[in-house]
């Protein structure tokens, strides 16, 4: 919830962050997605980091960076101290999600692992909803730096508590024992083993496709193009776009409930993709679309964006278990490879696109500007489905590998 939170934070501030530190659509794009310059990349290692060490210290020395890079972020009056204040926030929030799924995948048998995931994918949505229109609500009355540097506090109290109350394993409670490596492989050995397996990378780059367009559209770019398309407020167009972060939280739990039920990852994969471009094509294309179809055609855009989590249980469903944290790692490295890529690359869409207007000093860019610019998102879930298709192989939910590498 919390790493959800500080991620899409940028997108109910965009007007104050342009403001306050003379930022444009590029330098807005470029510095929200310093998150995601630390978030991408800390995937591998720390995949392996928890394979080898457990989640309980890493998951609260990362939430403590979050919240320094929280604090930097709200106190700075720099452009550069303020990317470095996100580049903090990706750090610390690149060992949320796959720390959850290792605790998950030790305290939980192996059956339930795609419901779960589908779980943990709801936690991390009521901390998108929490984000959205409740952060807006805060920035406007108190303004983003103190709210930021609330989360700020917030984040400190919470490491402590997952210091004190997070244990690695259930065999560490009740024997009492350190946590115990899960491979004795080095960091290159387990990349080379997952890395050689052809379906983690059909897997990332079917993640990157479906995952991208939320980072792009729901975390940053969504709530501007939904106040210049419609003329709402920006409280009103974060409350829309909760509509995305609710399908998501719903979606997750249910995919991996319908694949676990009927055997099969393939066809629900595909089923989330087509809904991506049912459901973005009017959104972004259909002038004045009617609040009741705007408001439906977000939430199938949320729901298409569920088929990240079910990503999850076919990756590890082709990976050996004593290199799962490896294969999530790369999973989810490609799932947010996306905001890395597409916030500051429809930042300068939009510029080049921009007539020149200004409101107040400030960039002024039309409906129009975004429709060009978001192009690119509807073609993300055509290529999804088509790797879904024809790329990924059918698994049955079960194990590839269930002898030694």
């Amino acid at each position: 919830m919390y790493e959800f939170i500080l991620q899409i934070s940028p997108g109910v501030m965009t007007r104050e962050l342009i403001h306050d530190l003379g930022l444009n659509a590029v330098s807005l794009g470029t510095m929200a997605a310093f998150y995601y310059y630390a978030y991408t990349p800390m995937q591998l290692p720390a995949g392996f980091l928890f394979d080898r060490f457990g989640p309980r210290r890493l998951i609260a020395a990362a939430t403590f960076t979050c919240a320094v890079g929280a604090l930097i972020f709200g106190t700075t009056h720099s452009i550069a101290m303020a990317s470095a204040g996100r580049f903090m926030m990706g750090m610390g929030s690149a060992f949320s999600f796959i720390g959850t799924l290792v605790l998950v995948s030790r305290w939980f048998p192996a059956r339930y692992f795609a419901f779960l995931t589908g779980l943990v994918e709801l936690m991390s949505c009521v901390g998108a909803i929490v984000g959205e229109t409740p952060l807006a609500i805060a920035v406007g009355h108190w303004g983003w730096r103190h709210t930021t540097i609330t989360l700020s506090m917030i984040g400190m109290v919470l490491a402590a508590l997952i210091w004190l109350i997070v244990r690695d394993s259930p065999e560490v409670v009740s024997k009492g024992k350190r946590f115990q490596s899960t491979s004795d492989k080095t960091f290159i050995q387990s990349l080379r083993q997952v890395g050689r397996n052809n379906q983690t990378w059909f897997i990332a780059l079917y993640s990157f496709m479906v995952w991208a367009p939320i980072t792009a559209f729901a975390a940053l770019w969504g709530v501007p193009f939904l106040v210049a398309a419609y003329g709402i407020s920006t409280q009103a167009a974060s409350a829309a776009c909760t509509m995305i972060w609710l399908a998501i939280g719903i979606g997750c739990p249910i995919l991996g409930w319908w694949s676990d039920k009927v055997g099969l990852r393939g066809m629900p994969l595909k089923f989330a993709a087509s809904l991506g471009i049912i459901g973005l094509i009017p959104i972004i294309y259909i002038p004045h679309l009617p609040l009741f179809w705007l408001y439906f055609c977000l939430f199938l855009f949320g729901l298409a964006a569920s088929g990240q989590s079910l990503a999850f249980g076919v990756v590890k469903d082709n990976n050996h278990a004593n290199v799962a944290g490896t294969a999530i790692g790369i999973n989810n490295m490609a799932t947010v490879a996306g905001g890395a890529l597409f916030q500051p690359i429809i930042g300068l869409f939009l510029h080049l696109y921009w007539n020149g207007a200004t409101h107040n000093g400030m960039p002024f860019y039309n409906a129009a500007d975004y429709r060009k610019a978001f192009i690119v998102l509807p073609l993300c879930y055509f290529f999804a489905f088509l790797i879904g298709k024809f790329l990924i192989l059918e698994t049955h939910c079960q194990p590839q590998h269930n002898d030694g590498p």
